[in-house]
């Protein structure tokens, strides 16, 4: 009987000692099979956003949003100093109109020049020749006249530069130049 059990517990060491060596055996190649390329769905959690996290069509729609606010903004700060630059040439216009001499010509016309507006220079400008012509401005000749106004048109944006409210402008002034040409 001493016999059986020593057997016994001798079975039982090596069956025991058979089930560790393969169960180590199973882990090594259970590793093995999962590889460095797999082990990543393990390391780092799925990207889940939130409930109320916007996605990726939401953020662009905001930013559109806010674009279009910034550019109105934009557009309504270039009203208001456009407007601003207008009332300040007809501001200047009154100084000018009670005492016309050609160092005030020139400031008037730039002044009218800087509002980017071509009917704001129109009217300036006709306001300047009509004076000019009741021989209210000392000092300045038809060429100079011409020379001014000319000068000053082209300091204009392109686009207002080719506005029909300038048409007539460009022919009064060939007209001045042409004058001055037949004093001489």
């Amino acid at each position: 009987m001493l016999l059986f059990i020593i057997i016994f517990f001798a079975m039982v060491i090596v069956v025991g000692t058979a089930m560790i060596f393969g169960f180590s055996v199973f882990l090594k190649s259970r590793r093995k099979s999962l590889g460095t390329n797999n082990s990543k769905q393990f390391d780092d959690a799925p990207p889940y956003r939130s409930l109320f996290e916007p996605d990726e069509a939401d953020i662009r729609a905001i930013e559109a949003e806010n674009n279009a606010e910034k550019q109105a903004k934009e557009r309504e700060e270039a009203r208001r100093l456009a407007a601003e630059k207008v009332e300040k040439v007809a501001d200047y216009r009154k100084i000018w109109n009670v005492s016309p001499d050609k160092t005030k010509t020139i400031e008037l016309l730039r002044l009218a020049s800087e509002s980017k507006n071509a009917d704001t220079f129109s009217e300036t400008a006709e306001n300047v020749i009509e004076t000019w012509r009741e021989n209210r401005i000392e000092n300045l000749t038809a060429d100079n006249l011409a020379d001014l106004l000319d000068s000053h048109l082209k300091t204009l944006p392109q686009q207002e530069r080719t506005a029909g409210a300038l048409f007539w402008l460009k022919q009064e002034i060939t007209e001045l130049r042409r004058k001055s040409e037949e004093n001489f």
